[in-house]
């Protein structure tokens, strides 16, 4: 069995290629069967050693697709966009719920005049 200190070791040589290829603090900690909590003390030594900060450390550059192979920058969001987008959305929804409540008063109605018609 190798020893949770070898494994550390190991995950701090192999830390920056990982990631540099998007994977997250607890992506490398599985990787090595380490805790969070380890990778995240081991994070000085790391970011010292390679010339970085502990933040930018913590930072994820890429997002993973569910292959887990392939990567994507993640893109910020355009606030402006995304408010119009919902503006949108929610005029769309309010003119299903006005269809469906006339789709159901016509129902209630039709329902009536047979139930009229019946007697």
């Amino acid at each position: 069995m190798v020893a949770k200190h070898e494994r550390t070791l190991k995950m701090m040589e192999n830390f920056m290629d990982l990631h540099n290829n998007g994977h997250s603090i607890g992506e490398i900690a599985k990787l090595y069967n380490l805790s969070v909590t380890t990778v995240y003390k081991s994070l000085d030594r790391i970011a010292k050693k390679n010339g970085v900060t502990r933040e930018s450390l913590l930072e994820k550059p890429f997002e993973a697709d569910h292959s887990g192979r392939n990567f994507t920058p993640v893109k910020p969001i355009n606030r402006t966009k995304l408010q119009s987008s919902i503006a949108t959305l929610r005029k769309g929804v309010k003119a299903l719920r006005e269809e469906v409540k006339n789709t159901i008063e016509d129902i209630e109605t039709l329902n009536q005049v047979m139930e009229e018609e019946m007697k």
